[in-house]
């Protein structure tokens, strides 16, 4: 199965939201399917039912855990195993419980509505090094426009177990626009594909002679994707997936 880069037009405000809860940016790459949970908010019943018995069932799958996720999970929820063996926790439950309720919920909504949507398919790296000729992203505006970023959230796997969606604001969309339509940035961009040296420094996947137009024509689809977001003063959100 193929790694690609994936790059999503959001608008300032979706960032805002974004960047406050990172968990949301997953819902932006699942192509418009809705998680598989249920939303709606618990009834008072099943409150009073996760209060009576949810601590005693919670002390039990804490039990079974790794010891470093059972320790976190205490402190998140301020209470020890034992405390939740012995009926207590009841309402620290039902908070972590319409917490991740809520996630879901602005998972699915991201996921609903359409964003302009690009993928560079497997020939990310290729179109990386052909922008900056390096293998990471460096210093350099070019270097910064595949692999780039700011990193959303603090998982290093991330979602997609390639690492965090990582993110664009308008303006540094809009300076990397300018930079990606540089006039001669093409005719560089081409000479700079060399299939034997590209190959020396394992750039993914592995090329061949025949790869370079394959890596230009997603270059200049990734060129006018961050023209397209530009012009529209939108955001980008991009993940390896």
């Amino acid at each position: 199965m193929s790694m690609t880069a994936t790059f999503i037009e959001v608008e300032a405000a979706e960032l805002a939201k974004i960047e406050a809860d990172p968990s949301l940016a997953e819902g932006l790459f699942q192509s418009g399917h809705a998680m598989p949970m249920v939303f709606g908010e618990l009834a008072k019943t099943m409150q009073d039912r996760v209060r009576a018995a949810g601590p005693q069932m919670f002390a039990a799958a804490l039990s079974n855990l790794d010891p470093r996720i059972k320790k976190q999970l205490e402190e998140r929820l301020g209470h020890s195993t034992e405390a939740f063996a012995a009926g207590g926790g009841g309402d620290a439950l039902l908070k972590m419980m319409e917490e991740r309720r809520a996630r879901a919920v602005g998972i699915s909504q991201m996921s609903k509505k359409a964003h302009p949507t690009i993928s560079l398919e497997k020939e990310w790296h290729g179109v990386h090094f052909v922008l900056c000729g390096e293998i990471e992203p460096g210093q350099s505006l070019l270097s910064k426009a595949v692999l780039g970023g700011k990193a959303l959230g603090e998982d290093d796997e991330g979602f997609s177990g390639y690492g965090p969606a990582r993110c664009f604001t308008p303006q540094q969309v809009a300076e990397l626009s300018s930079a990606l339509s540089q006039a001669e940035l093409e005719t560089k961009a081409a000479a700079r594909f060399d299939a034997e040296r590209m190959n020396k420094l394992k750039i993914y996947p592995g090329w061949r002679s025949t790869d370079a137009e394959p890596v230009m024509a997603a270059f200049r689809s990734l060129r006018d994707f961050y023209a397209d977001a530009a012009g529209r003063g939108h955001a980008i959100v991009t993940c390896l997936i």
